[in-house]
């Protein structure tokens, strides 16, 4: 496989991923290919291997949830930073969510087990919060 094709599948593979997150953590695979400008089946077309244009890609960065869009740029090691952060990356909220996650891991421990479902949870959570962490220590929340 060149090595073209071999990027645009791991492309292919890393969106098929997002979609299915995206859908599991209750968006709407319509909704969101309307506000890129395109239809349902050809998100799932590109998450089957067909090629993507450029202008849907970004398109799709901006109206994924920041933890998502991070995974479609992960191989370049960059992460995205968003410019217009909403207030709810403010310190006090970053305190809470910290708060919130040491929580989540002391309940999951209670029992005295931490298994890979625990630990996949926990994973879960922190790619969702993350994001506000990143903007709070970036300067891009006050």
């Amino acid at each position: 496989m060149s090595s073209n094709l071999a990027s645009q599948q791991n492309l292919a593979n890393r969106f098929a991923n997002v979609l299915r997150r995206f859908e599991h953590e209750g968006g709407c695979i319509d909704a969101l290919a309307g506000s890129v400008g395109e239809t349902s089946r050809d998100l799932r077309r590109w998450a089957d291997g067909t090629k993507m244009p450029a202008h849907v890609f970004s398109a799709l960065l901006g109206e994924l949830p920041r933890h998502l869009a991070d995974e479609m740029v992960r191989p370049t090691g960059l992460k995205l930073i968003d410019r217009d952060c909403a207030d709810s990356a403010n310190a006090l909220s970053v305190a809470a969510q910290a708060s919130a996650l040491a929580a989540d891991i002391a309940e999951r421990h209670a029992d005295g087990r931490f298994c890979h479902r625990d630990a996949a949870a926990v994973r879960d959570l922190l790619q969702r919060i993350l994001p506000d962490f990143e903007n709070l220590a970036s300067g891009g929340a006050e």
